[in-house]
């Protein structure tokens, strides 16, 4: 027997509204599979593992710990450090947060400044706008088309 969370797993389903059964016809494999597998008496594929993430809308990593039956506290309690939340992906973009423009640039005693949202003067990193200018796509360039249409062949035509 593998060493698995069940109860989390089984919780998740529930949150989600869904069953051992569509979890098994999301990963195209037979109802007994899933049962078996969330149950710890089969193992976890990794590709299985990327696929519950999926469906349960939970990040890969929090999966593979509970997979492994571990505790999902991250972090060193020893130093009083906050606990790691995993998130599902970047946070999500404010669309009515001003973001920096050229035109926002302060050119000043040979370096660049840009005011911040709160009012405050800061120097720009020498990164910021260096690639600018670096490479240039010609007007007729088609970026989806493939470079070598021979790419990939294994056998010529006759």
């Amino acid at each position: 027997m593998t060493k698995i969370d069940s109860d989390w797993f089984y919780a998740k389903l529930r949150e989600i509204g869904a069953t051992g059964g569509e979890l098994a016809r999301f990963l195209s494999v037979d109802p007994s599979s899933v049962s078996r597998m969330l149950k710890g008496e089969r193992k976890m594929s990794a590709e299985e593992q990327d696929k519950v993430s999926a469906f349960l809308r939970v990040p890969l990593e929090i999966v593979a710990l509970h997979r492994r039956g571990e505790e999902t506290d991250f972090g060193f309690a020893e130093k009083k450090q906050e606990t790691y939340a995993a998130t599902s992906g970047p946070p999500a973009l404010d669309p009515t947060v001003k973001w920096f423009t050229e035109d926002d640039i302060i050119y000043k005693d040979g370096k660049r400044w840009m005011e911040t949202q709160d009012g405050r003067i800061v120097e720009l990193h020498p990164a910021f706008g260096c690639m600018k200018g670096t490479i240039t796509i010609p007007d007729d360039l088609d970026l989806t088309a493939p470079v070598d249409p021979d790419w990939g062949k294994v056998y010529e035509d006759d």
